[in-house]
């Protein structure tokens, strides 16, 4: 029996006949010239002959590119991302027209202004199993006539997602692993032409651009300031303060834009991107208030461990319970300078924190329940390190177990899941999103404790050693116990203690470098870094947040500040 197939290209009438039980490949030289045939089900083994195919990148019509994840049944990279579409030609059949078939039978839709955008691309790779793909695979990209009616068949395609074409290039510069060999050389070759043969995104801003998200932050924080200064000036009758040379709201103010990384705020965009949010959907107002009532949170925690660490810095300015010391004595004020400063600021953080739950009120019940979670998380964590440096511990469960909860879910894990659950994200998503969080945490802590021991105060803005005289509870002292002895030894037993000296750190900075502390934690965070991207990659994220992630990740992990 024959089968005949028709399309419409450019005005012409394309046909094509092949052979309906059938379903054999055209075997090519190096010339692209025909030589023989195979079975397509057979035709991939370790020796795979060229053989014809063809790869197209469909899109809607905003513009985004269609990715789709390899069945599982499929012989070659089951499971992995790639282009919109792949398949073979059938003998005689030309490309336009096998094209047309095959994404039809595969996503159940038509398409059409189908274009050649590579015509000479070929590639040879061996997937994990030994099986070899060796083809010469013209590249095409066409419009699909009706996306809404987009049905995968579930053989071919178990799930797909719309993304930019700049998300798309994010990915393959950042995640290459995640997608098939072909698509990353494929976008590669298409990437420097920048012409219109790349399809892009009609709207000016793509749909997971973090910028968008942390505009909208720094808007709320100046909205929230500004209602804060005008209800306490009314409540206080605008009546300048005693002693204080600003007064709280203002202060707050100034400390929430002295500079600093947004990292939660980055976490939980970047969550929210992956579970399937995009900047421009309505619940994206939500996931920004979470945010900003995260930035105001931190702001809370920093003011307060500041306080309890009996700190003298922040990002290079004296911390505010110093800044309210100064203030007592410059006003020559009664009382003990030391206590008004430490009240201060502990006032000061109860009112970032007021601020964080006011916004936190108007979210949704599921993200009112994760924020609780968090604060109680935050404080966990706390009273942990300071009973633990007051205990001596140096034991590496401890450590770890502090650093999850203390940095690692404050910091990573809790703002992805606020992202996520703002977004509707799927359990799966927020199974693989905790997997990830778990370790990019860890890794986020283990670079804090480095940079308190060995980084550069003028790029950290506070103090080197502070961890080392407070005998902190981390895990670098834990790894530092089972290796120091004599006086080194002798100097880690006296941290915590008021008979630590500064000769005592430096003492413990060199004898840790000596010893391969460093070294060690080095290749702790790395490896940490590699499970954490290993989790983003079981294909229930959205993949320009896997990008988003990964990118934010490493740079925290190998910050210098």
């Amino acid at each position: 029996m024959r089968r005949c197939f028709e399309y419409e290209l450019g005005g012409r009438v394309e046909r094509a006949t092949a052979d309906a039980d059938e379903d054999l490949v055209e075997l090519v030289d190096e010339a692209g010239c025909v030589i023989g045939h195979a079975a397509r089900t057979t035709v991939h083994h370790t020796q795979t002959p060229r053989h014809r195919a063809f790869s197209v990148y469909l899109t809607d019509d905003a513009g985004r590119v269609l990715l789709t994840r390899r069945a599982l049944s499929k012989a070659t990279w089951p499971g992995v991302w790639s282009n919109s579409c792949c398949g073979h030609p059938r003998p005689g059949e030309m490309d336009v027209s096998a094209l047309h078939r095959r994404v039809r039978e595969e996503l159940g839709v038509e398409v059409r202004n189908v274009e050649a955008i590579l015509p000479e691309f070929s590639y040879t790779a061996t997937d994990p199993h030994g099986l070899v793909e060796n083809e010469s695979c013209p590249v095409y990209r066409a419009s699909i006539v009706d996306a809404a009616v987009l049905r995968p068949d579930p053989e071919e395609v178990m799930d797909y997602q719309w993304l930019s074409w700049p998300d798309l290039v994010a990915i393959v510069e950042r995640a290459p692993g995640f997608l098939s060999p072909w698509a990353v050389a494929q976008v590669h070759s298409l990437n420097p032409q920048q012409t219109d043969s790349t399809p892009r995104r009609v709207p000016g801003v793509h749909a997971a651009d973090v910028t968008v998200t942390l505009a909208g932050v720094e808007r709320l924080l100046t909205e929230q300031i500004s209602e804060l200064t005008q209800l306490w000036c009314e409540l206080d009758e605008r009546q300048p303060p005693d002693v204080l040379a600003q007064d709280l709201p203002a202060w707050l103010n100034d400390l929430l834009r002295q500079g600093g990384k947004r990292i939660r705020p980055a976490m939980c965009h970047w969550g929210y991107v992956a579970s399937g949010g995009e900047v421009d959907r309505g619940d994206h107002g939500e996931m920004v208030r979470a945010a900003t009532a995260l930035e105001l949170l931190h702001q809370f925690a920093l003011l307060h461990d500041d306080v309890m660490d009996e700190s003298d810095l922040r990002r290079g300015r004296p911390a505010a319970h110093r800044q309210a010391e100064r203030w007592h004595a410059q006003a020559a004020a009664r009382g003990d300078r030391s206590a008004f400063g430490r009240n201060l600021a502990v006032l000061l953080g109860d009112l970032a924190l007021v601020q964080a739950h006011r916004l936190v009120a108007t979210l949704t019940p599921r993200l009112r329940e994760l924020w609780y979670e968090l604060c109680v998380e935050l404080v966990l964590g706390q009273r942990g390190d300071l009973t633990g440096a007051a205990a001596g511990r140096r034991d590496r469960s401890h450590a770890k177990r502090l650093a999850q909860l203390k940095s690692g879910a404050y910091t990573v894990a809790r703002p992805l899941a606020l992202g996520a659950a703002a977004a509707g994200g799927s359990a799966a998503a927020h199974r693989a999103l905790h997997r990830f969080g778990d370790h990019a945490g860890v890794a986020f802590a283990l670079r804090d404790e480095v940079l308190g021991v060995w980084g550069d105060p003028v790029a950290t803005g506070k103090p080197v050693g502070d961890d080392l005289r407070k005998g902190k509870p981390t895990v670098l002292l834990s790894l530092a116990a089972d290796r120091l002895d004599g006086a080194a030894a002798e100097a880690l037993r006296r941290a915590g203690s008021a008979s630590m000296t500064a000769r005592d750190v430096r003492v413990l900075q060199e004898a840790m470098l000596t010893a391969g502390v460093q070294r060690e934690m080095e290749a702790l965070i790395a490896r940490h870094v590699e499970d954490a991207c290993r989790c983003l990659t079981d294909g229930s994220l959205h993949p320009a947040g896997i990008a988003g992630l990964i990118d934010l990740t490493k740079a925290l992990a190998w910050r210098t500040s």
